[in-house]
């Protein structure tokens, strides 16, 4: 894959979803032995950080049983090829409940623990969202500007607001389903650099800027240039300084290969000719999915950042309430009815700034999932409830199963909370 996937990609119809082998990669799976992953993520998971997890429920006065269904559904998405995960579940400022599961490090041993580090992906968007929207409210951007305010050397900007860029509805091709670069997904690329590879993507759009919904990393990467020239500082310390230190994120960052980064999780994939097999998967340089994708992160800080941001402690409420109000086409229908229906069913939700909002049940939903080289994210928050989770893999061939982990933590916490009010 070479860059950040649309979020949830892998649980659509597959016809649509499955890209570069990764159909053939999935049945490979289903013969994989449950019985003896499920064995492994007790073993080596229900070690690391169980204290943390343990002081947690206790705190909140939770029972073991949330700790105990958790592990059967992260068991059953191990199955599915993953070396290691993390599930940390907030509620509130308070951490319910955090486990690591799994090897961080297949070569070392090295077992995953909350605070191992991960590539977060496409879920990145919404910290580029959130610095936008800032932006906005000191008077620096525009939601009605077009992209070429700041980004002149792009053709295709002077086409585009930056709302439409935001919500998706844009049109501009995707960098990332461009065949030439997965042969170059290695190489470091300036922000600059991966303008001019915008600028010369044929077709330049896939369609008319307002009048459908397309996913395209090529959005946020142009947006991650708005923050940098609005702001005068680049985009990894704009988002340090005006996000990860407010909302006291300790080890999130622009993800760096130089940096020495103490429990960074490696990434891998399942052999495709012998299923149970691990790879080290392809390398990608953060560079490439960048302000799409391009951030490092550990499940607590997930949590800290969804309590911080839906919490109202980043943005004014203005400006978090369009954050996370569905995007509109320019017919004033929401970005979910230009979806394809396999995508409208799978997800319930539409696209606003970074985020999705709303769930098939109806539930009140901001999410975002994200799949790059060797990994697989997703995180959910559910206003009503202040309920966060956070899911974590080191894998880019297994299921994630947040559906089951989903319905489990709002069985435990969610039916609990209204109960009890």
């Amino acid at each position: 894959m070479l860059g950040c996937a649309p979020p949830n990609r892998r649980h659509m119809n597959s016809t649509y979803i499955m890209t570069r082998g990764r159909l053939a990669a999935r049945r490979m799976l289903v013969g994989m032995r449950t019985a003896v992953l499920f064995a492994c993520a007790c073993a080596v998971g229900c070690g690391g950080r169980q204290a943390d997890a343990a002081q947690a429920e206790q705190a909140t006065g939770e029972t073991p049983a949330l700790a105990a269904a958790l592990r059967v559904a992260v068991a059953e998405a191990m199955a599915t090829g993953s070396p290691g995960m993390v599930v940390a579940v907030g509620r509130g400022d308070q951490v319910v409940f955090a486990e690591g599961y799994g090897l961080a490090n297949l070569e070392d041993e090295v077992a995953v623990d909350v605070d191992t580090v991960f590539p977060i992906a496409s879920i990145t968007k919404q910290f580029t969202a959130a610095a936008i929207l800032l932006l906005v409210e000191e008077g620096k951007v525009g939601l009605d500007d077009r992209l070429s305010r700041f980004v002149p050397e792009v053709p295709q900007a002077h086409r585009v607001t930056v709302a439409q860029a935001l919500v998706q509805t844009a049109g501009i091709a995707d960098y990332a389903e461009d065949p030439a670069g997965e042969h170059l997904k290695s190489v470091r690329r300036t922000p600059e650099e991966m303008a001019r590879w915008i600028a010369g993507l044929q077709p330049p759009f896939v369609f008319e800027p307002g009048s459908s919904w397309g996913y395209s990393n090529s959005n946020y990467a142009l947006l991650g240039l708005v923050v940098a020239r609005a702001s005068g500082e680049s985009y990894p310390s704009f988002l340090a300084r005006r996000l990860f230190a407010p909302a006291g994120l300790k080890h999130t960052a622009f993800d760096d290969p130089a940096d020495v980064v103490p429990r960074r999780a490696r990434g891998y994939r399942v052999s495709k000719t012998e299923p149970g097999r691990y790879h080290n998967a392809d390398w990608i340089s953060p560079t490439l999915p960048g302000p799409a994708g391009g951030l490092r992160s550990t499940a607590g800080d997930l949590l800290r950042w969804q309590a911080a941001l839906f919490g109202g402690r980043i943005l004014s409420p203005a400006s978090l309430a369009l954050m996370t109000t569905a995007g509109r086409l320019a017919d004033g229908r929401t970005t979910r009815a230009a979806m394809p229906a396999a995508m409208q069913a799978a997800w319930g939700s539409d696209y606003a700034m970074g985020v999705l909002v709303g769930s098939p049940d109806g539930r009140a939903r901001f999410w975002h999932s994200g799949d790059i080289d060797g990994f697989s994210s997703w995180a959910a928050y559910y206003p009503d409830e202040r309920i966060g989770i956070a899911i974590l893999q080191n894998s880019q061939s297994a299921e994630r199963n947040e559906a089951a982990i989903e319905r489990i933590v709002l069985e435990a916490l969610a039916t609990g909370r209204r109960a009890g009010e």
